[in-house]
């Protein structure tokens, strides 16, 4: 008996469970077709606003297409209709009707700044609706291949000068120093990558389209460059992004001056990279040659020898013509001063000195070498006349900067017993 109570109730659940579950999708059918007419409504509500010969419309009724805008924002959020092929196209034809209307609007008053953001909002707009119109109607299995050929080309067209009309917005937004527009520059760069490689986009051709792909990324990083508290993680991923773009000397430049203060190690890690990857690049061979010209410096700083050499010969092989490959020279002299090689720095800046005649440091060094040569090697009087005469050059072609020269001629020549020579220099002896 208490088996067969227990079947009746189960017998009972199930029946309440089966009544609740035909209930449910009773009323999900309901909701659907509720949707669904929504949609529909906006069709036809479109179709009679539109330009029609037939009943004697020749103009755009934009009162009665407004009234579109609402149902087609419900269609889009709605769960029965978001990912309904038909609700993207009425919202792109829509659209498609208050480009035109403001597109016309903007070039009759081109310095209007608030009907240009709203064109471009509409751009924006329109090109996302034909994007998702495109890839909704491929996973429709009913969709013939005629029909698929015909309506593709019909919204490629639609959202191709959309989507140029939002690649500039970018740009310009980019420029910007206030935050909101920064942001919004970040969207519409953002949709135009992602319009370019949709299905709507994939096959546009045009000799420019690899440059509009980069000139968004471009556009995108600049403004989060310029966003305060972008996350490190994305400053990074948006220019290497660029990295295979003909802005890939830009990305290098920007993550090496973003990592300047932050992290000096990341900062050498991307002058190198950047080093690198423009080589052979004619069109950027300053940049390179600049980037060198930052990491040498970086690397003496940080005493690191073999680095600092390397990127030095590299200066001196690439770049002589460089304002700052002196420095190459100069810093390459100074360490070896520094580690006491008299010899070699005195021959290092003598090298200089050939290369840049103009540049008095060369022979100012090379005559503290020898000086420092002749003063750790017991004064020897062959080491001596040489810094002398090192000093004395330098006194020749700069006579009007005894500060270079002066005390220290003064100084070896009595060091050498030749205090008649000494006696012209002695007011510039510091000690008096």
């Amino acid at each position: 008996m208490k088996k067969l109570v227990l079947m009746m109730v189960g017998l009972f659940l199930f029946s309440a469970s089966y009544a609740q579950d035909k209930e449910a999708l009773k009323a999900q059918k309901e909701a659907k077709k509720e949707a669904e007419k929504v949609v529909k409504k906006a069709k036809s509500t479109y179709e009679l606003s539109i330009p029609n010969p037939q009943y004697g419309r020749k103009e755009t009724d934009f009162e009665k297409l407004g009234t579109t805008l609402p149902m087609l924002q419900e269609a889009m959020e709605n769960q029965y209709t978001k990912d309904d092929a038909l609700t993207w196209k009425v919202a792109s034809d829509v659209q498609f009707e208050y480009y035109k209307k403001q597109e016309n609007e903007t070039k009759a008053d081109p310095d209007n700044e608030s009907l240009k953001a709203q064109f471009v909002e509409t751009c924006a707009k329109l090109t996302n609706y034909c994007v998702m119109y495109d890839s909704l109607m491929r996973l429709n299995p009913k969709t013939k291949p005629d029909e698929l050929k015909t309506e593709h080309q019909k919204y490629q067209t639609m959202a191709v000068n959309a989507a140029l009309q939002v690649l500039q917005a970018s740009q310009n937004l980019s420029n910007s120093d206030k935050q909101e527009e920064l942001k919004l520059g970040v969207q519409y760069s953002e949709l135009f990558l992602k319009s370019m490689s949709s299905s709507l986009l994939a096959d546009f051709k045009n000799d420019n389209r690899n440059d509009y792909i980069a000139y968004a990324k471009a556009f995108r990083a600049q403004s989060y460059y310029n966003i305060e508290g972008t996350p490190e993680a994305t400053i990074e991923a948006v220019y290497k992004d660029l990295m295979d773009t003909k802005y890939k000397g830009i990305a290098y430049q920007s993550l090496a001056n973003y990592y300047r203060e932050k992290d000096q190690a990341k900062q050498m890690k991307y002058l190198q990279e950047g080093i690198d990857a423009l080589k052979g690049d004619p069109e950027q061979k300053d940049l390179r040659g600049n980037f060198a010209i930052i990491l040498m410096q970086n690397q003496f700083q940080k005493g690191d020898k073999e680095g600092f050499k390397k990127t030095a010969q590299l200066i001196k092989d690439e770049f002589a013509d460089n304002d700052n490959a002196i420095n190459a020279y100069l810093m390459e002299g100074q360490m070896a001063f520094e580690d006491k090689d008299y010899d070699g720095a005195k021959a290092i800046f003598l090298a200089a000195k050939e290369k840049f005649p103009d540049e008095p440091k060369c022979l100012l060094m090379a005559a503290r070498s020898a000086w420092m040569k002749a003063q750790t090697n017991g004064s020897k009087k062959p080491d001596m006349d040489e810094a002398i005469n090192l000093f004395k050059q330098l006194e020749s072609e700069n006579p009007s900067d005894p500060e270079m020269w002066g005390e220290a001629l003064y100084i070896l020549y009595n060091n050498t017993q030749q205090m008649n020579l000494a006696a012209p220099y002695k007011k510039y002896y510091k000690a008096n």
